[in-house]
């Protein structure tokens, strides 16, 4: 007995099933990748809070606070990760991540890492990162010999 009139309606179904399934997939894959601006927001204002209210806006601690996870990876992320991904600067240093949480004011002699940390707030392109301290421009080079042994900015 032959049966051709089935076979058709069946492979159809088979391929839309198979469709489908590969639609469920990739929108599942999609949506695991993209990380939310509120989640984000979110992630960012918390490790930023905990920054300020529990290490008084120390830099060396960016990297220690840890989060929700932003990633996808099911782990919890750094102040430091989280910070990349909202300002969508993958080579942000530490200093610069606190200096944008804790609104920071360069001063002479604020720590730093690379000449991008010197950069946030009033004359940002007035400053530069000496020997790990931002320095007036006018007076780039760090010596630590200066003020009593505190440091201090000389030209």
């Amino acid at each position: 007995m032959k049966m051709k009139g089935i076979e058709l309606p069946v492979n159809s179904v088979i391929i839309i099933a198979l469709a489908i399934m590969v639609l469920l997939m990739i929108a599942a894959f999609l949506m695991g990748a993209d990380v939310s601006p509120s989640k984000v927001e979110s992630a960012w204002s918390q490790g930023c809070n905990i920054l300020k209210n529990t290490h008084n806006c120390d830099a060396d601690k960016v990297t220690d606070i840890i989060v929700t996870d932003i990633t996808g990876d099911a782990v919890g992320d750094s102040l430091l990760v989280i910070c990349r991904a909202k300002f969508k600067n993958d080579n942000a240093s530490v200093h610069w991540c606190r200096n944008k949480c804790c609104t920071t004011v360069i001063t002479e002699g604020t720590p730093c890492t690379v000449p991008e940390d010197c950069r946030i707030g009033w004359g940002k392109a007035e400053w530069v990162c000496e020997s790990k301290r931002c320095c007036p421009s006018d007076r780039p080079t760090w010596d630590a010999t200066l003020n009593g042994g505190k440091g201090g900015c000389k030209a």
